[in-house]
């Protein structure tokens, strides 16, 4: 009576049993809950040489463009505030050999603009340059020497100016002011002045500011786009924002984990590859799938159907690699960040599964059976 009690609540707890311990969904639930047309919950698309070349013919859009930033602005106009290096020359007396005069000059101690925008000049008296290029300031303090020095003649240049700098932090080996030049104003001049960033391009993200308003795109376009290169205008804020792009992927794969993207594209046959590969234990390769939220135009360019206001569509690729043409396949499509890739066990692992769990529930019912013995 015991061993008949024991062997009706195996079966009973065999029979009660639908699922197994598992680490995602069943190639048979996947397949079961996509949907094509209708109230759905993702879209199921075989991954093979015709979906990969629409994927391709419509690549991400970069994360954000700098051209409604351009800069005309002059960079080269004195404000309040500058240090200049002002140098005067003047015609001495006669020179006997020469039987000319000759000039003689020298360099005035740094002179700062104050908050009226005018520079204390020996014999010239407070002289106003803001909003003045340097050589119009030469020639404002010139002015005001004709008649005290023998014709004069003025210099000036801008030793350091905050008004003309922009202001760079984040991921970049040295944060602070870097002034600007008319040769030498651009984004990527300016980051390079910087010390540059020891992240991918890929990596980071470049934020400028200016007036109030933020402009961003990848530091890869930046470098890649002559056009996004754009001049900059005094006061801008420009910082380099570290934003690594990841992978996830779980199931039957030698590993389970997120992994960054270090490359400046990964195929799928990489990503994989990078992991060890397929459990060749479990895995079932012809079930390799890739759950994606694409843009509108990709799933529209593979033909699938959806609310006509959706911003991101929900597609499960399904590659398999079983064929060798999957393979080519692999190598074609590229990873995007946030991607996740799973890999369904094999219907030979569920079963091998299934008799282990039976193999413990006899087990558990003969040590019983044998305890039960000894108490009669």
């Amino acid at each position: 009576m015991v061993r008949f009690a024991l062997l009706s609540l195996s079966i009973l707890a065999l029979g009660g049993c639908s699922t197994f311990p598992d680490d995602g969904p069943s190639t048979r639930s996947l397949h079961a809950d996509a949907h094509v047309v209708g109230d759905k919950h993702y879209d199921l698309v075989k991954l093979d040489y015709r979906a990969a070349q629409a994927v391709a013919a419509n690549p991400p859009p970069p994360m954000g463009t700098l051209l409604g930033s351009p800069n005309t602005a002059k960079l080269d106009l004195i404000e309040d505030g500058d240090a200049l290096n002002v140098t005067i020359f003047e015609l001495n007396a006669p020179s006997p050999e020469s039987g000319g005069k000759l000039p003689s000059g020298g360099t005035l101690p740094r002179l700062l603009v104050d908050d009226t925008g005018h520079v204390p000049v020996p014999f010239g008296g407070p002289v106003e340059v803001a909003g003045l290029t340097p050589g119009e300031a030469a020639d404002a303090i010139k002015h005001s020497l004709v008649g005290r020095l023998i014709s004069p003649e003025v210099i000036v240049s801008v030793e350091a100016s905050a008004a003309n700098s922009v202001t760079i932090i984040g991921e970049i080996k040295s944060t602070g002011l870097v002034r600007l030049a008319p040769n030498n104003d651009t984004l990527v001049n300016v980051i390079a002045m910087a010390g540059g960033t020891a992240r991918a391009p890929s990596d980071v993200i470049v934020a400028v500011t200016r007036r109030g308003k933020t402009t961003t795109a990848p530091l890869s376009l930046v470098l890649g786009d002559p056009s996004q290169n754009i001049r900059l205008a005094p006061r801008d804020q420009i910082q380099l924002i570290y934003r690594p792009r990841k992978y996830s992927t779980f199931g039957a794969l030698v590993k389970d984990m997120q992994t960054p993207i270090e490359d400046e594209s990964l195929s799928l046959a990489g990503a994989l590859s990078k992991l060890g590969g397929l459990d060749t234990n479990s895995a079932n390769p012809a079930e390799v799938m890739l759950f994606r939220f694409e843009r509108p135009e990709v799933a529209r360019a593979l033909g699938l159907s959806f609310d006509p206001n959706a911003v991101r569509v929900p597609i499960v690729y399904q590659l398999n690699l079983r064929d060798p043409a999957g393979f080519f396949v692999a190598q074609r499509f590229e990873i995007q960040p946030d991607d996740v890739i799973y890999v369904p066990h094999a219907d030979l692992a569920e079963v091998e599964k299934f008799f282990q769990l039976v193999n413990e529930v006899s087990g558990v019912g003969y040590d019983v059976a044998v305890s039960a013995s000894f108490l009669k």
